[in-house]
């Protein structure tokens, strides 16, 4: 069963205010590298906690993507609800962390909860309590108020890092989408022909160009599967096809939108069976 309880993004700093007889003890004076030191963990601290919650929800999706059947991908969808609903509930690694981080925290606790309400009303859909007019409206709802929230988490985290001379970790580098930053592969070039080499057949060639046997074989008017070592094949793939690699935050609805196509095409060209998508994956815009 599915929780329908209501979520209210209310998770505030709190503070501990100490009061006592003795006052002629005075604290040792911190030194500013040991403060630079304690605002890095914490950073760290909060990073590592939204990154392990965001990453665990992209394996699940991914999953959901994979499954063979509706009721093996209902089952994965299931846990994943599951897990984000328990996940909004455990604030304690974050909750007593500096105010700043307060500030950070709030902007990406406030955008789960507003996830978590639109995978209520996806749950609802589900079920034939919501029309597709209102799905779209809730999702659009949701990915604005994300949009926005995830603006300000940026500027935070960018004012706190110039204020208290830190450093991001892969976890935050991964929560400000600069992740990709660190490793990105050279995109290979495209090209309209194969040259044969020893070892090579039809099948193997299709395989790595992403086409078929029928194809080249049409393509390169060929009667047989015979090829010669050296002889050059028109590939299919010789017109380029525009493509968009899926980050943190995407739906089928946003990547739509923004290239100018529907989700009912973007589903059919990538043989989907679901709207779900993960991070990484390659979607083709058009044919």
């Amino acid at each position: 069963m599915f929780s329908k309880k209501a979520v209210v993004a209310t998770l505030l700093a709190t503070s501990l205010a100490f009061t006592g007889s003795v006052t002629s003890i005075q604290p040792a004076p911190v030194s500013a590298a040991a403060q630079t030191v304690n605002y890095q963990k914490e950073l760290n601290t909060f990073a590592a906690h939204y990154a392990k919650i965001f990453r665990t929800l992209e394996e699940y999706n991914a999953k959901m993507e994979k499954a063979k059947t509706e009721k093996e991908a209902m089952k994965i969808y299931d846990q994943y609800f599951e897990y984000l609903d328990k996940a909004l509930d455990n604030t304690a690694p974050v909750e007593k962390l500096n105010k700043e981080i307060q500030k950070m925290d709030e902007n990406i606790y406030n955008s789960l909860v507003k996830i978590y309400n639109y995978e209520l009303d996806f749950v609802y859909y589900q079920m034939g309590e919501l029309s597709d007019d209102e799905l779209a409206e809730s999702l659009e709802y949701m990915l604005d108020y994300v949009d926005a929230q995830d603006a300000l988490f940026k500027k935070a985290a960018a004012s706190y890092k110039t204020k208290y001379k830190v450093t991001y970790s892969k976890d935050m580098l991964y929560l400000l989408d600069q992740e990709a930053d660190v490793k990105q592969p050279q995109p290979q070039p495209q090209t309209n022909t194969y040259k044969v080499k020893k070892g090579d057949t039809l099948y193997s060639i299709a395989k790595k160009n992403k086409t078929t046997v029928k194809k080249l074989k049409e393509l390169n008017k060929l009667k047989s599967d015979t090829i010669k070592v050296g002889q050059v094949l028109k590939l299919s793939n010789a017109v380029s096809v525009s493509t968009h690699t899926v980050k943190k935050g995407d739906t089928l609805y946003s990547i739509a939108k923004k290239a100018g196509t529907t989700v009912s095409q973007l589903k059919k060209i990538n043989n989907l069976k679901s709207d779900r998508i993960y991070v990484g994956q390659k979607l083709k815009l058009k044919k």
